[in-house]
């Protein structure tokens, strides 16, 4: 867990002004999997979900960066081309972020829980995982 805390915090700090994007970075990553309920999760689910945090992590750090290198060619074109994108991708990379913080809340909350309970067997997604319910915290 806290390799996975680190990976994000520092995918949230470093990525603090978020850069103009083109085509070439493509669309934000989105996670592919669920937080198991803590309170029903197994110590493997519990395993599985971080390693697939800890994957999703890297890649919103590759999108970020994939973002701040088109910041830095991007220097070279029209200011109001540049203007333009930044605002768009400015959103486009913030959505990543709180979507990784959201989901890291998550994680952590269902943490607690399986610390808190002991866990147990075949766990269903935690409430928080659902794409309606992730909000930052």
């Amino acid at each position: 867990m806290t390799r996975t805390m680190m990976i994000a915090a520092g995918v949230l700090l470093s990525a603090g002004a978020f850069p103009i994007a083109h085509a070439n970075c493509g669309p934000a990553p989105q996670p592919a999997f669920a937080i198991p309920d803590g309170a029903h999760a197994s110590n493997d689910e519990m395993s599985a979900a971080r390693d697939n945090l800890s994957e999703y992590s890297a890649q919103v750090a590759a999108y970020a960066s994939c973002l701040d290198a088109e910041q830095a060619d991007s220097g070279r074109s029209a200011a109001t081309d540049a203007r333009h994108l930044r605002g768009e991708d400015l959103e486009r990379g913030s959505a990543a972020l709180l979507r990784l913080a959201s989901i890291v809340g998550c994680f952590t909350e269902q943490v607690q829980v399986f610390h808190a309970t002991g866990g147990g067997s075949d766990a269903g997604p935690a409430q928080c995982s659902s794409p309606g319910s992730r909000r930052a915290r």
